[in-house]
């Protein structure tokens, strides 16, 4: 007798066509496989590059920068460069050296002239700038007290005076070493003859003597 066996339900299984790869044959991980785009994702392969919008843009600030730097950068030398015409840098220093410093009655009173050394300074008279304890030598070249290279001018005039350097105030000024009258308050190196009145600067403070102000013109070529 012959006894036949049934197959057992759902169990079937099926052998594995040896001509079809496997991700396991052609190295390729789930992680690879994941990268691949499809069209449902709306990704493309290539990721996105640089565009013309983003040169120029780019373009345009490292130009707008370049010209800045050209523009601006040289004036900061302008102090510490010495050049053949004046700088108003050169000639407010001088203004604010006399009104705050060689002239002042006291440090703590800029503007407020001492005057003994008012007329020492425009008379260069030595010894009333000794006697007075003014601290400067009163006979040399402003442009020698102030160490400059070209021709100063320096002058205290009436505030309303629009043509200073042919006008200075000539002020009798009582010191404790006398009473000087009609001091012309005018002291230069030299007059700008042939010079560009471009290459004269001029600097200005309000200065007072025995209570009457006055403004103090300083003139650099």
């Amino acid at each position: 007798m012959t006894r036949t066996i049934p197959p057992t339900v759902g169990t079937t299984s099926t052998a594995a066509d040896p001509a079809t790869p496997t991700a396991a044959d052609s190295g390729e991980t789930a992680a690879d496989l994941g990268t691949l785009p499809t069209a449902d994702s709306g990704q493309t392969a290539v990721d996105r590059a640089q565009t013309p919008i983003d040169f120029a843009v780019g373009a345009g600030v490292f130009l707008l920068t370049l010209a800045f730097v050209i523009a601006f950068v040289p004036t900061l030398f302008d102090p510490f460069s010495a050049a053949e015409t004046a700088s108003p840098v050169v000639s407010d220093r001088v203004a604010a050296a006399v009104a705050g410093d060689l002239l002042a009655a006291s440090p703590v009173e800029p503007g407020v002239l001492s005057p003994s050394c008012t007329v020492a300074f425009f008379t260069a008279d030595d010894g009333l700038a000794d006697d007075a304890g003014c601290g400067f030598n009163a006979s040399a070249p402003p442009s020698e007290q102030f160490g400059l290279d070209g021709d100063v001018q320096v002058i205290v005039h009436a505030l309303d005076e629009r043509v200073p350097s042919e006008n200075p105030a000539a002020v009798t000024i009582v010191t404790e070493h006398g009473t000087f009258e009609a001091v012309e308050l005018d002291r230069a190196t030299g007059t700008p003859t042939g010079t560009s009145r471009d290459d004269i600067t001029v600097s200005q403070r309000l200065v007072s003597i025995h209570g009457t102000q006055y403004r103090l013109t300083v003139r650099v070529w």
